[in-house]
């Protein structure tokens, strides 16, 4: 097997690839998965170089709980790195993964600050250091701008939804969302995973009475809804005018 030297220790092509990856810092094997098989190596290869990189003591597993959730995930790291998965990566990993969900968007650096309590300067360094394992991206504001609308038509469908304005297939006698079946459904998830940002409306269900801080803290400023009530057509009774 052809080996090439790695910290001044002779190691495999299949370690090297794997080791190379681990510098950047704690890495989930999915992640690991996600970059090097096929390309590099089978998943199975994967595993098997991963056990043997913990046996020699070249790299380090760690099977925690996800955030939020009831399964587990392994994290493979260098010796020395624990502390990060312990300090740090896991809970800003969590934290974009969430804001993503929120947001539908890649959260800004600013809003990682704000939800992991740290200065923009820490979250910066560390949402670019996780980069590769979370696809974050710094967002443009021109994005920002379009992907606020999406969001606020989203939680008003939501809305309209909950007060049996909208069924849940998005049909209305009142609001015509035909043209964007993505709303109904980002609307549906929103309706059961984040109840708590949906805002309060006027009593025909056409304009936002409120919302709450919660999701004026997403939606960065007060959001007036698109217009979408359906025309009313009017059928001519004869000798009428």
């Amino acid at each position: 097997m052809e080996t090439r030297v790695y910290g001044g220790v002779s190691v495999s092509l299949y370690e090297k690839a794997v080791l190379d990856l681990l510098k950047e810092g704690p890495k989930q094997r999915k992640s690991l998965v996600k970059q090097l098989c096929p390309k590099v190596m089978s998943q199975k290869k994967l595993q098997k170089t991963l056990n043997e990189l913990e046996s020699a003591g070249k790299a380090v597993g760690v099977s925690r709980r996800v955030e939020g959730r009831k399964n587990w995930t392994t994290w493979y790291m260098l010796p020395g790195q624990e502390y990060l998965l312990d300090v740090d990566a896991a809970r800003i990993i969590a934290i974009i993964e969430r804001l993503k969900t929120v947001l539908l968007r890649m959260p800004t650096v600013d809003e990682i600050a704000v939800e992991a309590g740290i200065t923009p300067h820490e979250a910066e360094k560390l949402a670019y250091k996780l980069a590769t394992q979370t696809g974050w991206f710094n967002p443009t504001a021109e994005l920002i701008r379009d992907v606020r609308i999406r969001l606020g038509e989203a939680l008003v469908c939501a809305a309209r939804i909950r007060d049996k304005l909208v069924a849940e297939d998005g049909k209305s006698e009142t609001f015509d969302y035909d043209d964007e079946p993505w709303i109904v459904e980002e609307a549906k998830r929103f309706l059961r995973e984040y109840p708590q940002l949906l805002p309060k409306l006027s009593n025909d269900g056409d304009e936002v009475a409120s919302w709450s801080p919660e999701a004026f803290r997403f939606l960065g400023e007060q959001y007036t809804p698109k217009d979408r009530r359906t025309p009313y057509l009017g059928i001519a009774t004869p000798g009428r005018r």
